[in-house]
């Protein structure tokens, strides 16, 4: 009997030993646990553009069933569901209605915070499907150094940067926050 109860605490520890160094060891790619990602100095990007597309759940199943697509179609259903980001969509967002706004410098300082000078404290998982309809992307020096796909609904996010990992970003508040401040930009 008391060997049963070794063996099965022993096999605990394991685990949480096991559960901790995934946490510890991340190296940024969003497979461990909580993120420290505070960096120094000021921010990781000098301009900030958001794009957004005005799309319901009832417009996007009708397009998705839809027997015959175009490739405006396709590409579209592709940036609103697929989990992968990269730079060669923002050449055609525009063509597909993404409503391009330059995001004001005001605002740098919160996102910035957001994305790249906090420490991510809870892990979200939502088991909506994604629509993707708002995707940020960062510049410096005129180079995009940045992207992130977002779904406001599911609380998700799909991020790629160059060199500077985001990783913070990601608590249930950053993404109300987030919104808010996407939102007065979107108002005239």
């Amino acid at each position: 009997m008391k060997i049963r109860v070794f063996k099965s605490a022993g096999i605990f520890i394991v685990t949480i030993f096991v559960c901790l160094q995934g946490c510890i060891n991340d190296d940024g790619t969003g497979k461990g646990g909580y993120y420290n990602n505070t960096i120094a100095g000021s921010a990781q990007f000098d301009s900030l553009v958001h794009y957004s597309k005005s799309i319901d759940l009832y417009q996007i199943g009708a397009l998705q069933d839809q027997k015959t697509k175009s490739q405006q179609d396709e590409f579209l259903l592709s940036v609103l569901g697929d989990n992968q980001v990269d730079t060669v969509i923002l050449n055609r967002l525009e063509e597909v209605g993404y409503v391009k706004t330059l995001i004001d410098r005001s605002h740098y300082e919160v996102i910035d915070s957001l994305f790249f000078r906090k420490t991510r404290q809870e892990d979200i998982d939502s088991s909506c499907i994604h629509e993707f309809r708002d995707v940020l992307v960062f510049y410096r020096n005129k180079k995009c150094v940045g992207l992130a796909k977002i779904c406001f609904d599911c609380k998700a996010i799909v991020p790629w940067v160059e060199g500077t990992p985001f990783n913070g970003f990601g608590d249930w508040s950053d993404y109300d926050k987030l919104h808010s401040v996407l939102r007065l930009e979107a108002m005239p």
